[in-house]
């Protein structure tokens, strides 16, 4: 059975979607994609397998389409809405799909149609022209669900291909350390571009727990639907439980007693957020994963949320995890090492991208990229990526390590550390900062002075008015080295 049909079937009336203006039950919710997948299908001609890209920003409608084209037996392309056209021209001739989805203002010399010429042909489609476009069965667990463009944010970016065996595997992982179902309800920040974003989806669609959509981050409208929406669980990246927690004092465990887990991921969180947390008395657990993983592979116990902060927790059932050296050995417990990955959420490969798939997949093992130490009970600790750790006059340099100290100051309300090139230590180490004030950044300086090693000082130093970012929080760390260069 298609899985929207199972959820419809298994919880008919329970909520489906939330956008804060309107609900859907899973029956109202499959009732409304069926004749847009039929569309799909009758009115563009598409045939199971074929790619469908969207160029959408994070509505209700989107979900509907994505859902859509689920339902016809399609694979999903979502990308930034906001990509600059040049951009978005060569991930579509690096797609190739077979139709794009994208708003009113739709890019020239491509097969596209706009979310509202699509929504207008599904309502005049005959009921026996859905039934006739939608009788073939698709939902093979072997066919390709989506395809996911990497952040970028420290090199190009990869486009990650993942099936429905992928999807499943990563939703079974997850639901074993957080168990949801009909009457939960999983609050999404994150962009559906990201794999964040259609994880949610994707994990709710074979739950049944609803989710309370958000079309980008409003600190005070994330916070009202945590405190009125029967949020069970969020996911966040660092930058956002930070404004969250500065807009809002009385955002506190004890007066959200529906709230399960508020999964933390897509960067690293400094100490002192973990103090906030605790102090809050807010049950964060730390996550990592990536696109190439299908989000999870690692999370923390939400019963000892408090025990396990600032780890990322032990690895989901059916993912293994190793920590190897740079010769590729297996690292003893407590030494760091790059992050290696095997199960079956992992993807087969990049798409269309043979060459950064030989190098990132191994003997059926992902290489990350990520640098990380698991502890003695197997949690694990993530340092950094590979290509952003600072190598100065022979010494290691953990950014995340420099940012915490930075984030400790009263006036630094953002902080990033990158490498710069130089030809006498082989990088120096370059801060750039958000201040509250007009504070001076030799006070900056020499606070870090009291509290690093001399190797980690910032050499370099630059005040932003914002520092760049990802649409999911994550520093844009190759813009930001060009910012400081410049």
């Amino acid at each position: 059975m298609n899985a929207l049909d199972a959820a419809a079937s298994a919880h008919p009336d329970a909520r489906a979607l939330d956008d804060g203006r309107r609900q859907w039950t899973w029956s109202q919710l499959r009732d409304e994609a069926l004749p847009l997948a039929a569309a799909l299908r009758s009115r563009h001609g598409l045939q199971s397998g074929d790619v469908v890209a969207t160029c959408l920003p994070a509505t209700a409608e989107h979900v509907l389409l994505l859902h859509a084209a689920w339902y016809a037996g399609l694979t999903v392309a979502p990308l930034h809405a906001g990509l600059p056209e040049a951009e978005l021209r060569a991930r579509l001739a690096h797609l190739s799909p077979a139709l794009l989805v994208a708003g009113d203002a739709l890019p020239p010399g491509r097969t596209a149609v706009s979310m509202h010429e699509l929504t207008d042909a599904s309502r005049s489609s005959p009921a026996a022209e859905t039934a006739t476009a939608l009788s073939a069965e698709p939902g093979n667990s072997d066919a390709l669900c989506s395809i996911l463009y990497t952040s970028g944010s420290s090199g190009a970016p990869h486009a990650v291909a993942h099936g429905w065996r992928q999807h499943r595997a990563a939703a079974s992982a997850a639901h074993a350390n957080i168990p949801l179902g009909a009457g939960d309800c999983w609050q999404c920040v994150i962009p559906l571009h990201h794999i964040g974003g259609l994880a949610i989806l994707t994990r709710a669609l074979f739950s049944g727990c609803a989710v309370r959509l958000h079309d980008g981050f409003d600190v005070d409208e994330v916070a009202a639907a945590l405190r009125t929406d029967g949020v069970t669980v969020s996911s966040l990246v660092p930058t956002m439980l930070h404004r969250l927690l500065e807009a809002d004092d009385a955002l506190r465990g004890d007066a959200l007693p529906p709230l399960r887990a508020v999964l933390l991921g897509g960067a690293g969180a400094p100490d002192g957020l973990w103090q906030r947390i605790r102090a809050r008395d807010l049950p964060v657990v730390g996550t990592y994963g990536m696109t190439e993983s299908c989000a999870q592979v690692a999370t923390a116990d939400p019963l000892r949320w408090r025990e396990e902060a600032g780890t990322a927790g032990r690895s989901l059932p059916g993912v293994q995890m190793d920590i190897r050296d740079a010769e590729g050995r297996r690292c003893g417990s407590g030494d760091e090492g790059e992050i290696y990955l095997r199960g079956p959420m992992i993807a087969d490969g990049y798409f269309r991208d043979p060459d950064a798939t030989a190098t990132a997949f191994k003997a059926d093992w992902l290489a990350t990229g990520d640098i990380g130490v698991l502890d003695r009970d197997g949690r694990l600790r993530v340092l950094a990526r590979r290509e952003d750790m600072i190598l100065s006059g022979g010494e290691k340099v953990y950014p995340a390590a420099v940012e915490a100290v930075l984030l400790r100051h009263a006036d630094v309300t953002d902080a990033a550390v990158v490498g710069i090139e130089d030809e006498e230590w082989g990088q120096r180490v370059a801060a750039a900062v958000v201040l509250r004030t007009d504070t001076d950044i030799s006070e900056v300086e020499a606070f870090c002075r009291a509290e690093l090693a001399a190797y980690q000082l910032p050499r370099i130093w630059r005040v932003l008015d914002a520092l760049p970012r990802t649409a999911s929080g994550k520093i844009l760390r190759g813009k930001l080295q060009e910012m400081i260069r410049a």
